[in-house]
């Protein structure tokens, strides 16, 4: 340690000032009192023949003041030793005055002629821990202090390359943040067991905090303390019920001190008695020197030679008054109250056969392993996923756990009754199932886990290898695979879907074979008609040319002769059809109606028979196909397969960022998969969500197809029907309970759900939140599927009857003022004529 120049002038100094101790042989100790050692407490433990001086060591103006002080005080008192914790400017004035130093604390000046420490070495702590670890086969080991003193038994342990060591240094008043930071780095790092070099206080804490964190019990989690008093056993024992293997170093043994001294810790007592009896030893072992006028320096010489070569006690320091010779006692703290000494460490291992000697038969008693978890209260994060957990809709008058329901709900609750403990559910606050980062740090329910905010994770968490390497998972309580949750296709909506039945080609045949017959039947008739006129002409001219038997008639009754001669039986032909009249001959045969007017000729009646069958096969086809197409809902859905997305670019695709999907898309190999992770990741980088509500909103309004998990897209296809499943799925992972890494409690956890899994209890589960699709399967045509018909599907007929109604009203409105304004011109001609007679007459008047 590096020597302050200030002390170094004043020590100097006042080495080479002259002494001025004289008289007879002192007897008298002066003490430094510390805790509850007073004068009246170290006089109890000293023979009558010594006296007791308190040492003033109160603060001055500067260290120089302080130290000359002390000086002048220890000169004037010619005591025999000091006892007491060791303070700098007390230790320099001692070592300028020869003066025995015996301290009760470390030891930090590098001269130490005539100061010896009363307390072990922190190196020889360090090699205790070290023997102590080694026998239990530790690896990696994490150290907990609070001072200086952890620095060197840090370094100690780091001498060994077998083993791995990480540091955490703590305040003096560590809060309880700031333990649970280290505990939580420490668990990132797989680290296991710790060695605790702390005040009271800090022990605590990290106590309390490890508890929260389930890391004391064993396996794997292994704590060793130091107490050189064993006065925090009352600290380690409050943690009975899952304290399964603290292994305290303490340098007294548990059986109980004999001739305490009132109101003193052991530790104290122990400093005290051992003072009180080195000094007796060196004082009874050179008291028979005579006094001199200059005997102090002497005598003190002689006295702390005597205490340094003490071959009573078993030669206590070394040559440079550090602590040689002393024994560690190895406790063990069961989980049910118990404490007892497993072994004992020595530090001259010449005298043994090794440093450490561990009692086989008690070194079990400390490795119980209770549940860590009952009768605490585990905080459980879920992530908001429908029907795992979700929100009640009354959630905002309802409290804690009562405000979620769903599948890891119930789970938990089953769960936490059969290992009875209690548990408090919250949500994840960034919402994610959890990532690894760029920077190396976890988000989402795996963050809250490292984090040591969660005690467990219950949700749809997909294990999988780099989670795994993260946290540890329970054995899975629900299979997933992969597929996709497409939109159900919208069928449009039209007013004229009655004409769907017949293609537009059809339609447009049917009208052209419409008017062809129409026209071709008025020819045929025009044609006939013009035929059986002539013939008719013929026999009438012929008639005509005979004598007349009576030429005489009149004209009327020749006329009369004429008419009948032209039907020679008595009978009337039709007159010839009309081109109107053969348009709505066929148009009325092909909608099966009446008219007045029908082909009369052979080749017309031959055309109209034709045309019927044309038309009966016709209708008849259409009635049949138009009932399919009102009644029986088949839908053609454009992706049949997983396969088929990556084979078209109208429909986007993507799944939850940062989720086990897109880790199985970002790394495969299978070439149609990894195609559409280039699609997803490159070309359409907006088709990945934040989370799964984004996605189904996204299904439901776009043209866009969700990869997610099978159980998430099934209770979604359940709930709305406007939902579909695409196959076939892939990708088979389990969904498990996550906990820290190396939770003791994750076993209890997977055997309470192998339990509920073989009491169906599971299955129950399943059942309630993934009953049967009330749904019709639209893409199989069925008769049990078919529905009623709606006024979208027939409005357009509606729409044409109306619009005859109009088109009707409106030739009919035309007819009336066509007819209207005829007749006023017929009227306003006949009054013109009338007017143009009256005219004439009167000219001839």
């Amino acid at each position: 340690m590096a020597r302050h120049p200030l002390f170094s002038v004043l020590f100097f100094f006042l080495v080479c000032r002259p002494s001025s101790s004289t008289g007879s042989v002192p007897s008298k100790i002066g003490l430094i009192p510390w805790g509850n050692v007073t004068k009246e407490v170290m006089e109890a433990a000293l023979p009558d023949s010594f006296t007791v001086i308190t040492v003033p060591t109160e603060a001055a103006k500067s260290p120089y003041a302080r130290m000359e002080h002390i000086y002048s005080f220890l000169e004037s008192q010619n005591l025999l030793a000091l006892v007491g914790p060791y303070e700098r400017e007390v230790g320099l004035a001692a070592e300028s005055q020869r003066l025995p130093y015996l301290s009760v604390t470390d030891v930090t000046s590098e001269t130490r002629d005539y100061t010896l420490e009363l307390s072990p070495d922190m190196a020889d702590i360090g090699m205790a821990a070290y023997d102590v670890a080694h026998f239990y086969s530790w690896s990696k080991i994490s150290v907990f202090y609070d001072d200086d003193r952890g620095v060197t038994l840090l370094e100690k342990l780091m001498t060994n390359h077998t083993m791995t060591v990480r540091g955490w240094r703590l305040p003096r008043l560590a809060q309880d943040g700031q333990v649970k930071k280290c505990l939580v780095e420490m668990r990132k790092v797989l680290v296991e067991s710790s060695v605790v070099l702390c005040n009271r206080h800090n022990t605590r804490t990290i106590l309390e905090q490890a508890r929260q964190l389930a890391m004391l019990s064993t396996p794997p989690y292994q704590w060793i303390f130091y107490d050189p008093g064993l006065e925090a056993t009352d600290l380690l024992l409050s943690f009975h019920d899952i304290a399964v293997n603290f292994t305290v170093l303490s340098r007294l043994p548990l059986v109980p001190l004999t001739d305490a001294l009132p109101g003193l810790s052991r530790l104290d007592h122990s400093y005290v008695t051992e003072a009180a009896a080195l000094l007796t030893s060196a004082y009874r072992d050179v008291r028979d020197v005579r006094a001199s006028a200059r005997v102090g320096g002497d005598f003190r010489e002689k006295v702390n030679r005597a205490i340094r070569q003490d071959d009573y006690h078993g030669k206590v320091f070394d040559s440079q008054g550090q602590r040689s010779n002393f024994t560690l006692y190895v406790t063990g703290l069961s989980g049910n109250h118990q404490i007892k000494e497993i072994g004992v460490w020595y530090s001259r291992v010449e005298l043994f056969d090794s440093r450490l000697n561990m009692n086989g038969e008690m070194t079990g008693l400390n490795r119980t392993t209770p549940f860590p978890l009952r009768g605490r209260t585990a905080h459980v994060v879920m992530i908001e996923e429908p029907p795992f957990t979700m929100k009640r809709k009354d959630d905002f008058s309802r409290k804690g756990n009562d405000q979620y329901e769903g599948f890891a709900v119930d789970l938990i609750e089953e769960v936490a009754k059969m290992l009875e403990f209690d548990y408090k559910i919250y949500l994840v606050h960034d919402g994610n199932f959890g990532s690894k980062q760029s920077d190396g740090q976890w988000n989402g329910m795996i963050g809250e886990l490292l984090a040591g905010n969660a005690t467990m994770s219950v949700a749809p968490l997909s294990i999988n290898s780099d989670r795994e390497e993260a946290v540890d998972f329970t054995k899975p309580f629900m299979t997933r695979y992969i597929n996709v949750v497409m939109r159900v296709p919208r069928r449009e909506t039209s007013y004229f879907e009655f004409l769907n039945p017949l293609s537009p080609i059809v339609w447009i045949c049917t009208l052209c074979a419409f008017v062809v017959v129409s026209i071709v039947l008025y020819v045929l008739e025009r044609i006939g008609s013009s035929s059986s006129s002539s013939s008719s002409s013929s026999s009438s001219s012929s008639s005509a040319s005979s004598p007349s038997p009576c030429p005489s008639s009149s004209r009327t009754g020749a006329s009369h002769s004429s008419s009948s001669a032209s039907s020679p039986r008595g009978e009337s032909r039709a007159p010839p059809i009309t081109m109107r009249e053969a348009f709505w001959f066929i148009f009325g045969s092909l909608l099966q109606g009446n008219t007045d007017s029908s082909p009369t000729t052979i080749p017309g009646r031959i055309l109209t028979s034709s045309w019927w069958f044309f038309a009966l096969i016709l209708i008849s086809s259409y009635t049949a196909n138009l009932a399919a197409f009102l009644t029986v809902k088949k839908i053609n859905t454009p992706i049949k397969s997983v396969t088929d997305l990556a084979q078209q670019t109208r429909i986007k695709y993507g799944t939850v960022k940062n989720s086990g999907v897109m880790g199985f898309f970002k790394n495969t190999n299978i070439e149609h998969f990894a195609k559409m992770w280039a699609h997803m990741s490159e070309i359409e980088p907006n088709s990945m969500v934040d989370n799964t509500s984004v996605g189904f909103s996204k299904v439901k309004e776009e043209d866009y197809a969700f990869f997610w998990d099978t159980t998430v897209n099934k209770y979604q296809t359940i709930k709305d029907c406007d939902f579909m499943e695409i196959g076939p799925p892939f990708d088979p992972k389990g969904f498990g309970i996550g906990v820290p890494p190396g939770a003791t409690y994750r076993e209890e956890l997977s055997m309470a759900i192998l339990r509920l899994s073989d009491r169906g209890r599971l299955h129950e589960l399943e059942t309630k939140y993934w009953g049967a699709r009330t749904c019709p399967d639209l893409s199989k045509p069925s008769s049990d599927e078919t529905s009623e018909l709606q006024i979208e599907n027939v409005a357009g007929v509606f729409f044409i009857l109306v619009g005859g109604i109009i088109i009707a009203a409106v030739v009919c409105l035309g007819e009336y003022v066509g007819h209207q304004l005829l007749r006023a011109s017929r009227l306003r001609r006949r009054r013109a004529e009338r007017t143009l007679g009256e005219a004439e007459s009167d000219s001839f008047l």
